[in-house]
């Protein structure tokens, strides 16, 4: 019986995360993550004014794969090719943002990134 609590509590816990990806979320996801990154990596306003967008676009178009993979069957190869999708997402843009930094934040960037991870994993 336990187990089956357990079961149920981390369905539940997990399931808000996948509700809906409008793009006003997704955009207000980035805000928070820039928003931290601002505070945590002491970004100047140059640097600031230039990952801003990378963030807002890569947000967006998380959730919009997100999305396809919920109105899909939800099957292996379409869990492959989202998962294949988020990880291109994420490559693209982390270096594009990554060549903002210093090296110093790039590392904390890449441990941020870590923490987020949640953003880029598929239930499963």
């Amino acid at each position: 019986m336990i187990p089956l609590k357990f079961t149920v509590a981390v369905f539940l816990m997990t399931a808000p995360a996948w509700a809906q990806f409008s793009r006003e979320d997704m955009t207000k996801l980035a805000a928070d993550r820039f928003d931290t990154a601002v505070k945590t990596l002491k970004l100047s306003a140059d640097q600031a004014a230039a990952i801003k967008p990378l963030l807002e676009t890569k947000y967006v178009d998380i959730g919009q794969v997100k999305d396809v993979y919920r109105a899909s069957d939800k099957g292996h190869d379409s869990k492959k090719e989202a998962r294949d999708s988020l990880k291109a997402i994420d490559g693209k843009f982390n270096g594009q943002i990554n060549s903002i930094f210093t090296p110093e934040q790039a590392k904390e960037w890449k441990r941020m990134q870590k923490d987020w991870k949640d953003d880029l994993i598929l239930p499963k």
